[in-house]
């Protein structure tokens, strides 16, 4: 438990954030290793005096006080760079070019050190930034060794060590441009990702939804009533479902058009989809009926509130551009889930119920009573008046 708390204070719980820690944590172990190394090794051997040794040491601390800390407050979280690493290479390689220029002893391990450092951005940097970072570090390299030969150091011999920053120079260049290799197929493998979650997510759509109105079809909304049925069973809860259909839309068809029937039945997903609750779902059923699931709805007569509502909407809205006057009326059959049915039970009681406010004299809403213990939807008298 003291683990996980820390390991939460340290590197936080986001996984991207982590990583950039994680990067960040190691660039701390490497330059407390370095400082170990001045104060413990050099400075005492007199391998550095210990003015060069202190400034290093505060070099190095500004890199341990700023980078980290500003990594894990979370301030670079929407910076091109969050995890900071371009600016940490360069820091890193400014202390060995400084390094090289004025400690002999570094000399040695400088050029290697280097290379290593160029490493760090091999999974992170974006392209250009690798090439900056890269060429950059060149540079400093370059103007190092010029300020060591203007300078005429008695210890530096310019021929040795242009030999040793052209080879550096050339291996930094190699690196570079296999560090903006890696950020180019990283980038093209986030386009490629990204593009086949959006034609996943096209593809989804294009299963689940209608291709004219856009509301659900008939298999999805078979989905939605087999999780609706689930999650009854387990919170209690009972659900209604209401069946419409569009009266006389055969006529609207004949008289309009099917252009102007195909309209109507975009307006109509749009109204329905307008005046229901966020948490009801409507799917076109087929043709022109369309099912509506309203889940935690206990009675009949509370489903048929939200198809008062659309009836009203209904009555005023213009339904086709082509033909101003036209209006749309539905017949409605609700019924309510019970624990004793079954899916197809609980569809054919809404489908009876529409049927009788059809034969009632449509535009409008007619409820089932649920079922009682024993009874099956067949054993009801108007059961075998539904056939049409």
């Amino acid at each position: 438990m003291i683990g996980r708390w820390l390991s939460d204070l340290v590197v936080g719980k986001d996984r991207r954030m982590q990583a950039r820690l994680g990067l960040c944590l190691v660039s701390m172990v490497i330059y407390g290793c370095w400082i170990a190394v001045l104060l413990a090794y050099a400075v005492p051997r007199q391998l550095m005096s210990e003015a060069t040794a202190h400034f290093f040491v505060g070099y190095i601390s500004v890199a341990l006080c700023v980078f980290y800390p500003l990594v894990r407050s979370g301030l670079t979280r929407t910076w091109s760079d969050p995890g900071l690493v371009a600016p940490q290479i360069l820091w890193a390689s400014g202390a060995m070019i400084i390094g090289y220029a004025v400690a002999p002893v570094v000399r040695s391990v400088a050029f290697q050190t280097l290379c290593l450092i160029q490493v760090f951005g091999f999974l992170s940097l974006r392209p250009k930034v690798a090439a900056w970072t890269g060429g950059l570090t060149t540079a400093m390299l370059v103007i190092a060794w010029s300020a060591m030969t203007v300078l005429g150091l008695s210890d530096v011999d310019p021929r040795a060590e242009a030999l040793k920053i052209l080879a550096s120079c050339f291996v930094l260049v190699l690196m570079t441009v296999q560090s903006r290799s890696f950020g180019l197929m990283r980038e093209r493998a986030f386009h490629e990702k990204r593009s086949l979650a959006a034609a996943a997510k096209a593809l989804r759509r294009i299963t689940i939804h209608d291709g004219l109105t856009g509301l659900y079809n008939r298999a999805h909304m078979q989905e939605r009533l087999e999780a609706e049925v689930q999650r009854a069973l387990l919170n209690g809860h009972h659900f209604s479902v209401a069946l419409i259909d569009l009266d006389h839309f055969k006529n609207i068809n004949d008289t309009h058009g099917h252009p102007v029937g195909d309209e109507v039945l975009v307006n109509f997903a749009f109204q329905g989809s307008a005046v229901l609750r966020e948490t009801d779902v409507i799917g076109r059923w087929g043709g022109e009926e369309f099912l509506v699931l309203m889940p935690e709805t206990e009675a009949a007569n509370q489903a048929q509130i939200a198809m008062t509502r659309l009836r009203d909407k209904l009555r005023s809205a213009q339904m086709s551009q082509g033909a101003a006057d036209l209006r749309a009326r539905f017949s409605c059959g609700i019924a309510t889930w019970s624990t004793q049915d079954t899916i197809e039970q609980v569809l054919e009681r809404a489908d009876q119920a529409l049927y009788r406010a059809k034969s009632n004299g449509r535009d409008r809403t007619e409820l089932e009573p649920p079922l009682t213990p024993g009874t099956t939807v067949a054993d009801r008298p108007e059961s075998a008046q539904c056939d049409r």
